[in-house]
């Protein structure tokens, strides 16, 4: 083990003793880091970079999802939570009126994301005049404005009303897979869905471009249906809500959304290499009883428990392999085979010894320069700078992997997904 005193830092040229510049984080999380220690030293510092993990889970987000009865919104809310129709916690979803009063629906899995069913602007009941205030408009952080056909003008000024209080929006029209299914059977012998897909789009920024500048990037078309999402704008539309979700709130957004597309998973896993660093120092700055087999000391438990985590945020865990077998008609066992080409079976069936095989194995590749080059900025830091090393390049590495293994698990729906015809959602 490597034990090292601020003495060290005075050596260094050009340093100061706590310099996290070299290790791939984000802004916020070095600012409050270099903060706590510059006011309270180590004393406290494994919890207090524990908190820093678990922050996001108290940042409420909102997302409001306004548009014509008709529109898609409940089965689109229900997609963004992972829901079917006939789930347990799902939006009501049917051909009748369905959004008189403003329904909200928390995630199944992460309830600091809310989304709010709002009622269409321009009816009798919610005029223009005064649905900002009846759909307490300032409440949301991103609007999501919804059509079925085209944009009415209701849309476009409820647009302008939310550009003047400087949030943001996007336009989504829906219905797209049986717009091209309706073509098909219409136009079978010059049926193409590229042409298609692109009047249709056109045809919404003719519309739109009027009032509002860079339609182009505001534009989504999709279907909704949770059986779709690795079609059409669907995964472009969820990478732009992550990229323009207010600032403050944006990795909260992300590590809130499903991983049910591979943009989202990308995100994901950017936010999580980020933390790394943090699971690593918070692992090695805990007093841990040493692990037979293993010459480093870490927190064993705490390190199985973030790889736990990980599982489920890219839904690689048992339940969400379990619940993408019956939502898309594949034998889990199917799932699992191909899963387990990227990733040993251990992963799934008993993380704990998975977890100590990966630290033997990179405790034994991880050279000395890679351990001593982290020294001037952590080793007075943390007491072995032996354990943070490879712990944290254990999280990485395994990140990397598990992305690629997420992403197969797309590409397995993409390929096995049942026809449009068996598996159709109603639309509200």
């Amino acid at each position: 083990e490597i034990f090292l005193d601020s003495g060290i830092m005075a050596n260094i040229p050009g340093l100061t003793q706590y310099d996290f510049d070299m290790i791939d984080m984000n802004e916020d999380d070095k600012v409050a880091a270099e903060q706590y220690l510059r006011e309270n030293g180590v004393r406290g510092l494994e919890n207090f970079l524990a908190a820093r993990l678990e922050a996001w889970r108290q940042t409420p987000l909102h997302i409001a999802i306004t548009g014509d009865s008709g529109a898609g919104k409940s089965t689109l809310i229900n997609t963004m939570r992972n829901l079917k129709a006939d789930d347990e916690e799902a939006a009501q979803v049917g051909v009748v009126e369905t959004t008189r009063i403003i329904q909200s629906y928390s995630h199944p899995n992460f309830p600091n994301l809310v989304f709010s069913d709002l009622p269409g602007v321009g009816t009798l009941e919610f005029k223009r005049a005064t649905y900002l205030e009846q759909v307490n408009f300032k409440r949301y952080d991103f609007f999501l404005i919804i059509s079925r056909n085209r944009f009415t003008e209701n849309d476009l000024w409820l647009a302008k009303e939310i550009k003047s209080y400087g949030k943001s929006f996007f336009f989504i029209r829906t219905n797209i897979d049986q717009d091209l299914l309706n073509e098909k059977i219409d136009h079978p012998t010059t049926y193409n869905e590229t042409i298609i897909l692109n009047t249709i789009r056109q045809n919404c920024l003719a519309h739109i471009e009027t009032v509002v500048p860079n339609a182009e990037t505001k534009v989504f078309l999709i279907s909704g249906r949770l059986a779709c999402t690795h079609r059409f704008d669907f995964g472009r539309l969820m990478k732009a809500l992550l990229k323009e979700y207010p600032g403050l709130k944006r990795q909260a957004m992300i590590m809130s959304m499903s991983s049910n597309c591979k943009e989202v998973i990308h995100a994901k896993v950017n936010v999580l290499k980020q933390q790394a660093w943090i699971a690593a120092m918070v692992s090695a700055c805990v007093a841990a009883a040493p692990i037979p087999g293993l010459s480093i000391t870490f927190d064993f438990s705490l390190t199985v428990g973030y790889v736990i985590y990980y599982k489920k945020q890219l839904g690689l865990d048992d339940e969400s392999l379990e619940r993408i077998a019956r939502m898309h008609h594949i034998p889990l066992y199917v799932l699992k085979d191909e899963l387990q080409k990227i990733l040993p079976a251990h992963f799934f069936t008993a993380v704990p010894e998975f977890v100590i095989s990966l630290v033997e194995k990179q405790a034994v590749g991880t050279a000395m320069e890679e351990v001593i080059r982290y020294i001037p900025y952590i080793g007075s830091v943390v007491a072995s700078t032996v354990s943070f090393a490879i712990i944290l390049s254990v999280l990485r590495h395994l990140l990397a992997v598990m992305e690629k293994a997420a992403c197969s698990l797309i590409d397995i729906i993409s390929e096995r997904s049942v026809s449009d015809d068996e598996d159709a959602d109603d639309y509200d």
